[in-house]
């Protein structure tokens, strides 16, 4: 016997530990074939698809797995960056140097095994050697969900010449906590990865593409119990499909991580990704390759019985606009039941700019090139730091939700809630506000603020989307005015499982400021959840409030008693006529600690009045003019 291994196994040392998340076939119990997708069995009995060899279970053996015999399963995971895989290969009877495999994605794993392997181990059909082989790999993968099939090239029946597995076991290395994808165990090279949206995970349906050339809808199909977008008699020459992604967060890098199935027979033919209109990625595909095997059935009639490659592609690029177009096609020039492609767990991230960051070449606040409004970007070279700040006499009003030890605000309210009144949740180590059967579809977290004088208000928190989201939006509203949104969903698989309940964890930094200068603030933070509270929900931690203080302005009237029309003067003020003001004013309301100066010319010339204190009626001057000297103001007046 020998083995061969063709793919990329990593063996490096590291300090984490794998976690596993299946294992199956350490006895005969038929329940383990749940998921299980079994073709070209000799027998169609459950129990025949085990076979038992010196007290050993063996899944598979003399009355299952033979020739055309193919064995397959889906896996969803959570981010991860290696694959860890254990399993004993079995071998019954008389082969002749034919080879049993097993995929894990595009990587295989194969041994050829030929007569004289083993020893009559247990009695068989065909009474030959049996012989086995313990197998541990691990493997580099990073993709939302694996697909795993055993085959062999066996050219007997399987009463002749049979294979089988037994003890396998699955486990993952996973991502750090901050990151949603990543290639190795640190954060600080995944964390600006944000996911912007996946298909065909969970669910294989069109998610908003679209279909452009010889075929204008887009069709799935199943090959051994795995479905995909496209495939045999669905995507062939001249078919592409493709989606618009907007309002992405600002970004200098985008990621794509996808499963691209090549299908029958191709003839040196590329597959091929662009975004906004470039091609970026491709690979091609000779007419004979290793690393092929038969998976997808046959189109009758006018089909062929070709090979199939699964191509991994993770591909990143440079990127900064607000929208891309992503596109997959291929080169092949026959016809879908000749050739054809199709597309699996498809993921889009980008890599996001420091915060409140517009514009930038890189993920820290020195990389920043422009701010979003009205954000300010420091000049380093001035000694007062990088990144963008905001500028005004802010005042931070509340802090809440911060850390583990907080207490909620008993003014924070939750209608259509459940299992109230307490609306707190732990999720591993976080506790929320909202969250796991608190807050899911209908629910609304209220809050009302009533305010000090000012101008502007910045509301700063985290958005948790909790389990399985499906395209629904996280909201928040101030007043009744949506200020802020962000779509969750679509197979997403979010940042990590977290909760510990059947979906995973993502969230989104809410960082707004909105003019505002009532006194009283009302807010609401809802979604567009359309499940009950157990399969989807939503939750914020880390809440701050703050306002700037509003300047320091006098206020002209047109009538005494500060009564009829009324101005604020805030800044200087050359003409009062071009300004189009009312040259007469009755009356003046002057700031503390500021001082009101009216010029009876213009441009701040001619005699001059002061005054440092409000003025309930005046004499009628024909004012024109003010200005502002740091606190104190200049009137000008015409008498």
């Amino acid at each position: 016997m020998r083995f061969i291994v063709i793919a990329i196994f990593v063996m490096l040392a590291t300090s984490q530990e794998f976690v596993e998340f299946y294992s199956a076939f350490s006895n005969a119990d038929v329940g383990q074939l749940d998921g299980w997708t079994i073709q070209g069995q000799i027998s169609k009995a459950q129990t025949d698809n085990f076979f038992t060899c010196s007290d050993a279970a063996v899944f598979g053996g003399p009355k299952a797995f033979g020739k055309g015999a193919i064995v397959t399963r889906q896996f969803q995971l959570p981010p991860h960056f290696q694959i860890k895989v254990q399993v004993e290969v079995w071998k019954f009877d008389a082969w002749d140097t034919q080879r049993q495999f097993f995929y894990l994605d595009n990587y295989l794993w194969e041994t050829m095994w030929t007569g004289s392997d083993g020893t009559k181990r247990c009695a068989t059909p065909a009474g030959g050697n049996v012989n086995s082989f313990s197998v541990d790999q691990t493997i580099t993968h990073n993709h939302a969900a694996l697909f795993i099939a055993f085959a062999s090239s066996a050219d007997k029946t399987a009463d002749k010449m049979s294979w089988g597995i037994r003890k396998l076991k699955l486990s993952y290395l996973p991502c750090p906590a901050e990151c949603g994808t990543c290639l190795g165990p640190d954060a600080i090279v995944c964390q600006m990865w944000v996911p912007v949206s996946s298909s065909w995970i969970k669910n294989i349906d069109a998610d908003g593409w679209t279909a452009k050339g010889s075929s204008t809808v887009i069709k799935s199909s199943t090959c051994v119990g795995i479905p995909i977008i496209g495939g045999p008699g669905n995507f062939g020459n001249n078919v592409s499909i493709q989606k618009i992604f907007d309002k992405l967060v600002p970004h200098y890098r985008i990621k794509v991580i996808a499963q691209f199935w090549k299908i029958d027979n191709w003839d040196n033919d590329n597959a091929v990704l662009s975004i906004d209109n470039q091609e970026k990625w491709k690979q091609n595909v000779a007419q004979v390759e290793d690393k092929e095997f038969f998976i997808c059935d046959k189109i009758s009639p006018g089909g062929v019985d070709g090979t199939e490659k699964i191509i991994n592609v993770n591909f990143e690029t440079p990127h900064n606009y607000g929208a891309a177009l992503v596109k997959w096609t291929s080169t092949i020039k026959k016809s879908s039941k000749q050739a054809s492609w199709g597309i699996r767990q498809f993921q889009l991230y980008v890599a996001q700019c420091s915060s409140n960051c517009a514009t930038c070449t890189g993920p820290s606040v020195e990389d920043c090139t422009a701010c979003v409004s009205p954000y300010v970007l420091l000049d380093p070279e001035d000694g007062n730091g990088s990144g963008c700040v905001l500028k005004g006499d802010w005042v931070e009003f509340t802090s809440e939700f911060q850390g583990a030890g907080w207490t909620a605000n008993a003014d924070w309210k939750v209608a259509d809630g459940k299992n109230g009144p307490d609306f707190t949740t732990q999720c591993g180590e976080f506790k929320f506000f909202g969250g796991f059967d608190k807050t899911g579809k209908d629910a609304k977290i209220t809050r009302k603020f009533n305010l000090p004088a000012h101008k502007r208000i910045r509301i700063a928190f985290e958005a948790w989307k909790i389990d399985n989201w499906n395209g629904e939006d996280y909201f928040v509203k101030v007043d009744g005015l949506n200020v802020w949104q962000r779509t969750f969903g679509f197979g997403d698989p979010g940042l990590a499982d977290i909760c510990g309940g059947d979906g995973f964890e993502n969230y989104a930094i809410v960082d707004f400021v909105i003019g505002h200068e009532t006194p009283t603030l009302d807010l609401l933070i809802s979604t567009t959840i359309g499940k009950n509270n157990d399969n989807a929900s939503f939750a914020l931690k880390g809440f701050k409030l703050y306002y700037e203080k509003p300047d320091a302005c006098a206020t002209l009237y047109t009538e005494c008693n500060y009564t009829g029309k009324s101005f604020n003067m805030c800044e200087d003020l050359p003409n009062f006529q071009l300004a189009k003001y009312p040259s007469k004013i009755k009356s003046i309301q002057v700031p503390a600690g500021a001082k009101v100066i009216l010029f009876d010319e213009m441009d701040y010339n001619g005699k001059t009045i002061e005054y440092t204190e409000n003025q309930k009626c005046i004499e009628e001057y024909q004012y024109k003019f003010l200005q502002t000297n740091q606190q104190s103001y200049v009137l000008t007046a015409n008498n």
